[in-house]
């Protein structure tokens, strides 16, 4: 969540996840993801001193929003909407000022929690997205995310984008109540991996959902994901919960 120094040497070496109204403009949406793991015995002291960064960036009026999802116990993924991938730097850099104005002592409070921490980048792909008008949910109905991450065999992402296309095309012609969000991994992901999330208002509000949509795409669906399975080497499902307490939205 504060520190970026692996995945900022990878990028330095190569050259070089909620949507606001603006990032609907786009295409493609950049995401920096950063998941750290806690250690099980400073649970406590993490939320602790988390909950102190962000009042602090709050005062602070911190330029980069972030929202943090819990998935097993002790994972926190962390996720900033990004322009481009110099913005990776700069976030950095206002973290070094929060931490100033924290105190280097009191921010070890915070590193002695983390066990493992991992950055990755990620790209939401609008054109492949499904995102219902109205949208089913506001942001503050939402506090589950079922993700998938499907890894593709190399060769087949044109294939596969098509399908997602065709799939989408469905899903408008069905009037879908719950939005598909696309995206694809890019550094830091084992490659080629395509990403689709679904928010609901909590875990049973979603399988409710899935339910009705299974029934009414059918048939139609199941052409579609027989040709997808074709092209993929694997699917990892995830159940993320927001912690809404500890992320942070910049105030306009």
């Amino acid at each position: 969540m504060k520190k970026f120094i692996a995945l900022l040497t990878v990028l330095m070496l190569v050259g070089l996840f909620v949507q606001n109204a603006q990032a609907q403009e786009k295409e493609e949406v950049l995401w920096l993801m950063g998941e750290e793991v806690v250690k099980p015995e400073m649970i406590e002291q993490y939320y602790e001193v988390s909950a102190e960064l962000v009042e602090l960036c709050k005062t602070e009026n911190f330029p980069y929003p972030f929202y943090v999802w819990v998935s097993q116990p002790f994972h926190y993924e962390i996720s900033y909407p990004i322009e481009e991938m110099n913005d990776i730097t700069k976030i950095e850099e206002a973290w070094d000022e929060i931490i100033e104005k924290f105190g280097a002592e009191n921010f070890k409070r915070f590193e002695e929690c983390i066990e493992s921490q991992n950055d990755k980048v990620m790209v939401g792909l609008l054109s492949l997205s499904y995102v219902p008008e109205p949208p089913r949910l506001s942001e503050d109905e939402i506090t589950y995310c079922y993700w998938q991450e499907v890894s593709v065999k190399k060769g087949s992402e044109k294939a596969v984008e098509d399908l997602f296309k065709k799939a989408v095309g469905i899903m408008k012609e069905k009037g879908i109540e719950i939005g598909v969000y696309m995206g694809k991994g890019k550094t830091g992901y084992e490659q080629p991996v395509y990403i689709a999330w679904y928010y609901g208002k909590d875990q049973i509000d979603y399988l409710e959902q899935e339910k009705k949509f299974a029934a009414l795409v059918g048939d139609e669906w199941k052409e579609i994901n027989g040709e997808i399975v074709k092209h993929i080497n694997g699917i990892k499902n995830v159940n993320y919960w927001w912690a809404k307490e500890l992320s942070y939205e910049k105030a306009e």
